[in-house]
């Protein structure tokens, strides 16, 4: 039997198509092994969001080229898609193809490396994916690309405009995995705030459909434009109780309104807060997180004060904060009055500071509570597992329930800088 392995750079979207794409080769009869294991076929699934993505895509491409048995390496995705020339002159590359391509990896990867396929099996075209290879919580693509252009964003260049799926192939696809055993779904796509297809209008009819149509004990949203976080929306969430997380991750990019202007962002920092501020008011306990980039052309000192300022209103519990980087091909990259690396590094540290000050405050608010947990994956030090909680916060779980795909009811006894601790009360 063929062995093939397969690596995700990037957001949950490349994670979903990666599992797709390991669905139709191991139809072929493929072995799936660990990344780090010897194999016949490397697959990288690659991400150009920062050129920070970049280079950790040069280095993992590098990991399998270096293998000493000369294995197939294939690389496709996002950073293919915006810079093809020089992803295939990367030494030990066989193979590149791009995101209008992955549907058809399977003939391609036929065409292109015959001595690898067995001719007398034929891959079956997997309807909707029923495994997440070593995840005990499960992504469901709902739709792709994007018709928002930001202008530092390369996204819509590399993933084309905005495409929505099917709900009822939505639904197939979660009714599934719940059968395989998965008890939480995120929702993902490039921008999911715009889901509409057929009868359904807004990701809130969406939510409102996957609550009726199944019985998928979680369902979870991921990134989400704030302008789409609308009562319709917010009331989808409550409607459906505990099947619904109580965690929103909200872009914000800039406290400054004039950097928002230069961002082409639809929205002023008031308004943000106004959005934020709303869904606090209405979700009991819920967590809220956000993107800001520190250093964006021509950001000042007091541009990077309002930044400050909207991190420190209390509303956010947490920032993924991105330190500014050209993406060619983007609007941004043309723009004058560049930051010095040195600032940028130092504006990423106190935003970091703050976010986790925060993040702090929020696992302090769950003590004595409980808490509905999924174990992630098993601690690197120590004898327990670390799980996620509804609302997104980190929790230790004990030794003896980790592991597995179940949701835990968990007492939260204790809360520290980073993560949440207590005692199992039931599974389910």
């Amino acid at each position: 039997m063929k062995k093939v392995a397969l690596e995700t750079i990037g957001c949950r979207l490349n994670q979903y198509e990666t599992e797709k794409i390991a669905a139709r080769i191991i139809e072929c009869g493929f072995e799936r092994v660990a990344f780090d294991d010897e194999a016949d076929l490397y697959i990288i699934n690659t991400c150009t969001v920062t050129g920070r993505a970049d280079a950790s895509c040069r280095n993992i491409i590098s990991r399998a080229a270096r293998r000493e048995d000369d294995p197939a390496v294939v690389v496709v995705g996002c950073y293919v898609e915006a810079d093809p020339e020089k992803v295939g002159r990367l030494n030990g590359v066989d193979l590149i193809v791009n995101n209008r391509e992955k549907d058809d990896i399977i003939n391609i990867l036929r065409r292109s490396f015959p001595s690898l396929f067995d001719s007398e099996i034929r891959a079956a075209e997997p309807d909707a994916i029923a495994e997440f290879h070593k995840h005990n919580r499960a992504w469901i693509k709902i739709g792709d690309g994007c018709n928002q252009r930001c202008t530092y964003c390369i996204i819509p260049l590399v993933r084309g405009e905005l495409t929505n799926r099917p709900s009822g192939e939505i639904i197939s696809e979660i009714n599934l995995l719940h059968q395989h055993g998965y008890n939480e779904v995120v929702l993902t796509g490039v921008h999911i705030g715009q889901y509409k297809h057929g009868d359904i209008k807004s990701p809130g009819g969406l939510v409102r459909s996957i609550l009726k149509e199944t019985t998928i004990p979680r369902i979870r949203l991921s990134s989400i434009e704030p302008q789409e976080v609308n009562d319709d929306l917010v009331a989808a969430m409550n409607e459906g109780g505990r099947r619904v997380c109580r965690h929103l991750h909200i872009p914000l990019q800039s406290g400054s309104d004039r950097i928002l202007k230069l961002m082409h962002r639809p929205y002023d920092s008031a308004k943000y807060l106004e959005i934020v501020g709303n869904v606090k008011q209405k979700i009991e306990q819920a967590v809220i997180g956000a993107d800001i980039i520190v250093g964006f052309p021509g950001e000042t000192d007091d541009d990077f004060k309002e930044s400050i300022r909207v991190a420190e209103s209390g509303l956010l519990d947490y920032l993924h904060v991105f330190s500014y980087s050209d993406r060619p091909g983007t609007m941004a990259s043309e723009m004058p009055d560049k930051i010095k690396p040195e600032i940028i590094k130092e504006r990423n540290a106190v935003l970091r500071k703050i976010s986790k000050k925060h993040y702090a405050a929020a696992l302090q608010r769950e003590v004595g509570r409980t808490a509905y947990v999924i174990s992630e994956h098993r601690a690197r030090r120590g004898d327990h597992y670390w799980g996620i909680t509804d609302n997104y916060l980190k929790a230790a779980v004990p030794e003896g329930y980790g592991g597995g795909k179940e949701i835990l009811e968990m007492q939260i006894d204790d809360a520290g800088d980073a993560y949440l601790t207590g005692h199992i009360m039931s599974a389910s």
